[in-house]
């Protein structure tokens, strides 16, 4: 046996074993968004007393609260799924199955209880063996992982719009700050389009990224395809607003459709910050900093307004798992498997006749 191959023996023990150092770094980095979420709440549980929140959440109303933000969720992993669905239709044809596609958002969701980007990257793992083991070899990771950057970035474009739609209808009511943040930020995540796409201009010259598998996507999205994305995230966040401004009265808080629609695009953007768990921490601290004069002018007051933030948070989250939970078997076989449940999958493509999902039309 080779010395460099020996179990503990040779180079090889000395690269692979981790050091004190790296065990304490990574101890270290898997703490920080624990004690990021820890640290807000502590904050947040100074200005709201503990048995203020208690009472808030005992003198709640649970069934109308449930009434109002259950559809959110509905209406939202429909929309999300078939986004998902169109855009992998666009960057990585033929379109898949609806059931697959949602099975893919059942993994999103699922390890979104734990971390935005790690369920970003459970994403793209579910996708890039869902793809191989199809045969695609036009869509690997970095392929899929610039199809995702793509939406992320559709997102956060659609939530400055939203926002700096809501600040100038609301005028000196909106929050004095929102509107030069969304200005600013929307100009550059506009330049940013832009320069992926390559259409950036200084004078003469154009600008544009080196031309890499992961930014493929970008290149082949036009304008088109960027306001067909923020036409299809448009109806959730009408929906979010409106599910939002009737379930808060559950609570004895009482926000305005137009103050939400301002708003939440701006505490959709806190709560994607990577602080905390689950998002838990800088969403509630959003909600008190935007809307803590709305609630002391209410009955539940801003510890009504904190309940309400962490109990709308978590319902979303738990809704969006159980709404695709039946999938989840079905993605972690993929996940977990290298992809069989794709494979059967094309295979049924293939038998109904569509010629474009055949493996061998791809060849």
């Amino acid at each position: 046996m080779d010395e460099r191959s020996a179990p503990g023996g040779g180079m090889s023990g000395n690269l692979t074993a981790p050091t004190p150092r790296r065990r304490a770094a990574r101890f270290l980095l898997a703490a920080l968004p624990f004690a990021g979420a820890a640290a807000i709440l502590a904050l947040l549980l100074r200005r709201v007393p503990l048995e203020r929140l208690a009472a808030a959440f005992a003198e709640a109303d649970a069934g109308r609260f449930l009434l109002a933000l259950l559809p959110v969720s509905v209406v939202y992993v429909a929309l999300d799924t078939g986004l998902l669905r169109q855009a992998l239709g666009w960057f990585h044809p033929p379109r898949l199955p609806l059931r697959e596609a949602l099975s893919l958002r059942a993994v999103d969701y699922l390890v979104s209880l734990w971390n935005a980007r790690a369920s970003q990257a459970a994403l793209l793992g579910a996708m890039g063996r869902r793809f191989k083991a199809a045969g695609r070899t036009e869509s690997g990771y970095l392929e899929c992982a610039g199809t995702i950057l793509f939406l992320d970035l559709c997102q956060r474009l659609h939530l400055l719009c939203w926002a700096g739609a809501g600040a100038w209808a609301l005028g000196s009511a909106a929050p004095e700050q929102a509107p030069a943040a969304v200005a600013i930020a929307g100009a550059g995540l506009g330049l940013l389009a832009v320069f992926l796409r390559g259409r950036l201009r200084v004078g003469a010259a154009r600008l544009g990224p080196p031309r890499w598998r992961l930014l493929r996507s970008f290149r082949q999205a036009g304008a088109r395809r960027y306001l067909t994305v923020l036409a299809w995230k448009a109806p959730a966040l009408l929906a979010a607003a409106a599910g939002h401004h009737f379930a808060l009265r559950a609570f004895g808080v009482e926000v305005s459709f137009g103050a939400l629609v301002a708003t939440l695009p701006l505490i959709f953007l806190a709560a994607a910050l990577p602080i905390g768990i689950a998002r838990v921490g800088a969403t509630q601290a959003a909600w008190i900093y935007f809307h803590s004069g709305a609630a002391s002018a209410s009955p539940g007051g801003e510890a009504g307004l904190l309940a309400y933030a962490l109990a709308a948070h978590l319902t979303f989250l738990l809704a969006n798992v159980a709404l695709s939970a039946a999938l989840l078997p079905r993605a972690w076989r993929s996940l977990r498997l290298g992809g069989p449940a794709a494979a059967s999958a094309e295979a049924e493509e293939a038998a109904s006749g569509n010629p474009a999902s055949a493996p061998s039309a791809r060849a």
